[in-house]
C-alpha cells in the first residue's frame, strides 16, 4: 500500500484507531487497579439512595494507578459507594462495599497531605488511597445507627478543611520551587539566552496553584 493511500485514508481511520486505544488503556487500568476483580464482590444495584455524594475526586487504586478528579465518591447507609466517570472506565461498574468490610489506614502524599488507604475486604482483595478529609466527610454522614441497630463503621480521625489547606499549600510549595529550579537550569544551557527568573518562577506558581486550589475546593 504507498504511502498517498495511506495519508488518503489516514483521517477516516484514525477515530476508530483513537477509540480503540483508549478503551484497551482504560480497560488495561481496569485490571490493574483491581476494579473488575472488586466489582465482582461488590456491586452497587442501585436500590440506596446516597446520604452524601463527592465529585471529582482523586485517588489511587491496585498497583499505583491514579485517578485523578475522575471518581465519585458516596456515603450509603450500607456502604460505601466508589464509581469513576465513564468515559474513563466504560465497563468499570459502580461499587458498593460494606462498611464491616472496609479497614482505613492512615497515610500521606508527600509527607504533606493528609490520606487514607483503604483496604476492602477480610482479608484484602483491593485497595484505594483516598483524601483523608473525604473520608472523613463520608464516615461522618453516616448515622451511627439505622433501622434499630447499630452500624459498624471503619476508622475515621477528624481532618480539618485548615490541615489539609496547610498540605496543599506546602506540596504547591515543594512542586513550584522543583519545577523552577530545572527550568532555571536547564535554560542557562541554552545557547540562545536563558529563561527569566520571574517566569522561570511565576509559570510553574500559577500553573500549579490553580490545580491545588481545584483540589482543595474538591477537599476541603
Amino acid at each position: 500500500m504507498s504511502d498517498e493511500v495511506i495519508l488518503n485514508w489516514f483521517p477516516y481511520a484514525f477515530p476508530f484507531f483513537f477509540v480503540g486505544m483508549w478503551l484497551l488503556a482504560t480497560t488495561m487500568l481496569g485490571f490493574m487497579s483491581g476494579w473488575f476483580s472488586l466489582q465482582q464482590w461488590y456491586p452497587d444495584d442501585g436500590n440506596e439512595e446516597p446520604l452524601l455524594k463527592l465529585r471529582g475526586q482523586s485517588g489511587s487504586m491496585g498497583i499505583g494507578v491514579q485517578l485523578n478528579s475522575c471518581l465519585t465518591l458516596r456515603a450509603y447507609p450500607s456502604g460505601l459507594g466508589v464509581g469513576i466517570w465513564r468515559i474513563f472506565g466504560l465497563f468499570q461498574k459502580p461499587l458498593r462495599i460494606p462498611w464491616s468490610e472496609i479497614e482505613a489506614e492512615p497515610s500521606r502524599i508527600f509527607f504533606f497531605v493528609p490520606t487514607v488507604k483503604l483496604h476492602f475486604g477480610r482479608p484484602s482483595n483491593g485497595t484505594l488511597k483516598i483524601s483523608a478529609r473525604s473520608w472523613f466527610r463520608l464516615v461522618e454522614a453516616v448515622p451511627q445507627s439505622g433501622s434499630g441497630k447499630q452500624i459498624q463503621m471503619p476508622a475515621a480521625a477528624p481532618v480539618s478543611s485548615q490541615s489539609v489547606a496547610q498540605g496543599i499549600f506546602l506540596q504547591w510549595v515543594t512542586g513550584t520551587m522543583v519545577a523552577a529550579a530545572f527550568f532555571y537550569f536547564a535554560s542557562r544551557t541554552d545557547p540562545r539566552g536563558a529563561v527569566p527568573l520571574a517566569i522561570c518562577i511565576g509559570l510553574p506558581a500559577v500553573v500549579l496553584g490553580l490545580g491545588q486550589l481545584i483540589r482543595y475546593a474538591r477537599q476541603g
